[in-house]
């Protein structure tokens, strides 16, 4: 198996290159935001196995906003309380044989090798990650703000405990944003090349986003939407889960709120819900 790097050492990597981020940006222009964010996420499902995985997710985020630039670094903790799954950008993908996972095929056949109990919990530090966006063009009367996305996820979780898969990530992808009166539309697109370990052999996969909010008061913002994306090993299903959220403004620096989701295919859970706030310095 490669040599994992210390965990302190990509820590301190990602701090780099958020500060490198930071100092780009000014660049941009001269309003700018930086925000603080925490949450609490549960999901339950069977993601296409034969047992169900409960999971807890508690993601610590920190952006920075300018007109053009936006840049997000998250760290999550994760518990999950089975080793049927594994954790990968954001979403769970089943190790378990029964979906046809278990280290059959080969290198470049995203094939993945069962290496951790099915009846084992697991917590700890997830994958952290770092996605940037430039808006090359600016909303108009009739066309949406484009923004190109650059991503990566340094491999800080545990791949013998299921977390994460100990690789690298890298992907790049297109959100489109539209206003209409109150009403506000995200699409999003991101295709990502996952990194390939004696444990894990991904295929590189697609993940897609489109939200709708409606903005109810001054305060208080209602919203829908769907992700997905393709299947990252072979035999597994797609993921596509439907999430209903809720969005309270308490001030011009203070946003929380909530959702619960629905998942609409083996590769997502069955249900899930979440809770969130942020603080806008």
């Amino acid at each position: 198996m490669p040599r994992k790097a210390p965990i302190q050492s990509l820590l301190l990597w990602g701090i780099l290159l958020l500060a490198l981020s930071l100092a780009a940006s000014s660049a941009f222009g001269a309003d700018r935001t930086l925000t603080l964010g925490t949450g609490f996420e549960f999901a339950t499902g069977d993601y296409g196995t034969d047992e169900t995985v409960d999971s807890i997710r508690i993601p610590v985020t920190l952006g920075y906003f300018t007109e053009r630039f936006d840049v997000k670094l998250e760290i999550p903790w994760i518990y999950q309380s089975s080793g049927t799954t594994v954790t990968m950008g954001g979403m769970r993908f089943p190790t378990d044989g029964t979906s046809g996972h278990q280290g059959m095929g080969g290198a470049g056949m995203g094939s993945m090798a069962q290496t951790i109990e099915p009846s084992d919990s697991q917590s700890g530090l997830g994958d952290i990650t770092l996605t940037a966006g430039y808006a090359v063009l600016e909303e108009g009367e009739t066309l949406p703000l484009v923004r190109v996305l650059a991503y990566v996820k340094l491999p800080t979780a545990d791949e013998e405990k299921g977390l994460g898969t100990g690789e690298f990530d890298f992907g790049g992808g297109i959100g489109l944003a539209k206003w209409f009166g109150k009403w506000t539309t995200y699409l999003e697109g991101m295709y990502v090349l996952p990194g390939s370990s004696g444990d894990f052999d991904p295929d590189n996969y697609w993940n897609f986003l489109a939200s709708v909010s409606f903005r109810l008061t001054d305060t208080l913002r209602p919203g829908i939407s769907l992700s997905g994306g393709t299947a990252a090993f072979d035999g597994g299903s797609a993921p596509l889960e439907t999430r209903f959220k809720l969005s309270y403004w308490n001030s011009e620096n203070f946003s929380f709120g909530g959702y619960l989701g629905k998942g609409l295919s083996d590769g997502s859970p069955d249900f899930g819900a979440g809770v969130f706030g942020f603080y806008s310095f």
